[in-house]
């Protein structure tokens, strides 16, 4: 693996970690990008990121439940291949949206339980109310994205072609 590819591995794991997942789960999410095979076994993502077998499975099992990556069989062969989810973008969101709703759920309940009105009551309902927002501009947003996509699709393949030649 080149020094460019790597280092764009450790990027991608960096940025993850900045959006709250592990900095490994960046790295195997990085990795899976960079890779010119279509699966890369377990061993292999061990073996490149100098990892533990736990790491990789525990940060796997992570990446699998949120739509990034998903495992692949290979006939005739036993070991474990990844490959980047086939999941349209749409589909990955919509998953969790439940969780907008939820959290606001969680929020009034918690809420109503408290005996006093006070500041952070005010604070705790903008916050549920926001949510609920959250929650139904995104369903909105998914909607409008499949409406638009192909055309954005094919746009960025011409931008793509241009940019090679």
């Amino acid at each position: 693996m080149n020094k460019e590819k790597l280092s764009y591995i450790e990027e991608t794991g960096i940025l993850f970690e900045q959006l709250g997942m592990t900095r490994m789960a960046g790295r195997i999410f990085g990795l899976l990008i960079v890779s010119d095979q279509n699966t890369v076994s377990f061993n292999h993502i061990q073996e490149v990121l100098n990892a533990s077998k736990g790491s990789i499975s525990g940060t796997t099992k992570q990446l699998i439940a949120v739509g990034f990556i998903e495992p692949v069989s290979l006939s005739g062969d036993r070991k474990t291949y990844f490959r980047i989810s086939k999941m349209r973008a749409g589909t990955i969101l919509k998953a969790r949206l439940s969780l907008f709703y939820k959290f606001s759920d969680v929020i009034d309940k918690g809420n109503a339980l408290k005996e006093k009105e006070d500041e952070i009551s005010d604070w705790l309902r903008e916050i549920s109310a926001f949510y609920k927002w959250l929650g139904g501009a995104v369903d909105e947003l998914i909607i409008r994205w499949e409406v638009v996509k192909d055309t954005i699709m094919e746009n960025q393949a011409k931008d793509h072609e241009k940019s090679e030649k």
